[in-house]
């Protein structure tokens, strides 16, 4: 029974089909990100999001590094830190902003599953009088957020996943600590935590009110306080574990 039992599990794990691959081990160097444009749209990622009113360019702003990821995920050899500053405005809009999406023909939409894996580092992390939006879909049905929400009070220090306008999963994040995300959409939906290398959880069952898709945001985007854009000095998040597969979960960050 016990080895029909391990057959079965290992027959689940193999089942699922990984749809985009955003963990960066094809990336040789932070270089590689400036290759992307909309006439060469190369690599796994668009790279068209960050502060670009200096000449910057995408390497600019994101660090590639071993240091930068999970030490919990195997199967990727590095991560990336993502930089926004002072002069981080994208087209000279009040939002500061460095962020990644999906290069993929992939539709990413139905019962999936994204994987993201976070962290607010010990060095430059950020200010949490500011909310930071850190993980999200363009239509904004499932964010994971950081500091403090426009219009509130009294939650600044906080990690949060957020649908519907309600927050599903929040607390004081641990600096120097990996956060490990699940997001499930479509039905029945979800989302699976866990910190460092443990396995994730389901915490949170139903509906994140979206199927997914590419336009997903992986970075920082800090909103302004009182509509004005503060300087700031170097702010930093780090990020690995980023894929998507249509089954399973896999649970192992």
């Amino acid at each position: 029974m016990k080895a029909i039992a391990a057959l079965l599990t290992f027959a689940t794990a193999v089942s699922a089909t990984i749809l985009w691959d955003g963990r960066f081990n094809n990336y040789t160097s932070a270089a590689d990100f400036d290759q992307w444009s909309w006439s060469n749209q190369v690599g796994q990622y668009q790279t068209y999001i960050y502060g670009n009113l200096h000449g910057e360019k995408a390497s600019s702003w994101l660090t590639l590094g071993s240091e930068y990821k999970n030490p919990a995920t195997t199967a990727e050899k590095q991560g990336v830190k993502v930089k926004i500053n002072g002069s981080s405005t994208w087209n000279g809009g009040p939002m500061l902003r460095t962020e990644l999406l999906p290069q993929t023909t992939n539709s990413l939409t139905g019962h999936l599953y994204f994987h993201v894996s976070l962290q607010i580092p010990t060095v430059n992390p950020p200010d949490p009088a500011y909310e930071h939006q850190i993980v999200f879909w363009e239509g904004h049905y499932a964010d994971i957020k950081y500091g403090q929400l426009s219009g509130q009070n009294g939650v600044a220090d906080t990690l949060q996943v957020i649908t519907g306008g309600k927050s599903i999963w929040s607390v004081q994040p641990v600096k120097g600590t990996w956060y490990n995300f699940i997001l499930e959409v479509g039905s029945p939906g979800g989302l699976w935590v866990s910190t460092g290398s443990s396995s994730l959880q389901k915490v949170y069952s139903g509906s994140l009110n979206g199927n997914g898709g590419t336009d997903w945001h992986i970075g920082a985007l800090r909103l302004p306080l009182n509509g004005v854009t503060q300087q700031i000095t170097e702010t930093d998040f780090w990020y690995g574990g980023i894929y998507v597969e249509d089954s399973g979960p896999t649970t192992q960050p």
